[in-house]
């Protein structure tokens, strides 16, 4: 089948939050290179009620990548599910062979993706070079639109933005008045942790960094559940101006915090990207001599954003951190 003449669409990206958001420009893009196409975005279980709804996809299906059961029998379970589909093209985001397996096993004519784990059951395979750290992680994903499409044309990478969720913005703004917080005013949100230890500021910063911004303005402190415990490492006793909704929302609840936020501290992790897709400015705390784990790579995609990077999180000191979320919001 000729890539123009493909009607039906799959785009694939199973991993994480951050990691999903930064493939939807180029799953956007591939829609866009053929506007009459149906575009299905398949995702993790947790990310389908966020981003159901997102302009220029037509749906959204969940794929649980975590069930237990070998990875030959969820690949051949997935590919039962697309066939009836009549998919005539898939991208898949993330190499895996049980993803590769999947769109071959459903007869998807053209199949996109890394040429490793199982890529010679692709049709189109790009080589894996993001060890490297050359680009970011949104142009590597449309790196494997143009292998189906051909070349973008300058500035025609969209730009996505997750759609107001009114139900969650209501919950939240109850949430928010109960710590005295209108939805009006402006706030702060800190998110300081991630998945992997080692891109931590340390919490006792953290620590600093809210009390000293309390004294200007509300703070509200993220984080996911397994953070719940940690909480009182980085918000101060006796700080009314704090607010503590660690382990307390859901992730479209989130999206709408961050909308109605001043900015965003954090390190690298995936409220960083959720808060860029709902077009708040953000400010990124890096600490690792690896291009590949840094900035260039992971650092947020679009404007308004402001990146701290350094060899190690030990070399960034709260001064610096003041300084900028100050720059920030004066602007």
């Amino acid at each position: 089948m000729a890539v123009a003449d493909a009607r039906r669409l799959l785009f694939i990206r199973t991993d994480r939050l951050g990691e999903t958001l930064l493939a939807l420009p180029a799953a956007v893009a591939l829609r866009a290179a053929s506007p009459q196409v149906h575009l299905t975005l398949l995702v993790q279980p947790a990310l389908q009620p966020l981003l159901a709804g997102v302009p220029g996809i037509d749906e959204v299906l969940a794929y649980d990548e975590a069930a237990p059961s070998p990875w030959w029998l969820r690949a051949l379970r997935l590919a039962r599910a697309l066939r009836p589909r009549r998919f005539d093209l898939a991208v898949v985001s993330n190499p895996k062979k049980e993803l590769h397996l999947a769109v071959w096993l459903a007869g998807i004519p053209v199949r996109a993706g890394y040429g490793r784990k199982w890529g010679g059951l692709l049709t189109h395979r790009v080589p894996d070079r993001k060890a490297l750290g050359e680009r970011h992680e949104v142009e590597y994903n449309l790196n494997l639109v143009n292998a189906v499409v051909g070349p973008l044309t300058p500035g025609s990478v969209p730009t996505v933005r997750l759609p107001l969720r009114e139900d969650a913005q209501g919950l939240l703004l109850q949430r928010l008045a109960r710590h005295s917080v209108q939805g009006t005013d402006p706030f702060l949100v800190v998110h300081p942790w991630t998945s992997n230890p080692m891109k931590r500021w340390p919490s006792a910063r953290y620590r600093e960094l809210v009390r000293v911004m309390a004294q200007r303005l509300p703070v509200v402190v993220v984080g996911g559940p397994e953070a719940a415990g940690w909480a009182s490492d980085v918000i101060p006793s006796g700080q009314p101006r704090v607010v503590n909704l660690v382990g307390g929302l859901s992730l479209s609840e989130l999206a709408e915090l961050l909308r109605g936020a001043r900015l965003l501290v954090s390190n690298d992790s995936g409220p960083v990207h959720l808060a860029a897709a709902v077009g708040t400015p953000t400010l990124v705390l890096f600490g690792t001599p690896d291009p590949a784990a840094g900035p260039r790579r992971w650092g947020p995609w679009g404007n308004h954003h402001t990146v701290i990077w350094k060899r190690s999180m030990e070399e960034i000191a709260v001064d610096e951190v003041v300084a900028a979320v100050e720059g920030t919001l004066q602007h």
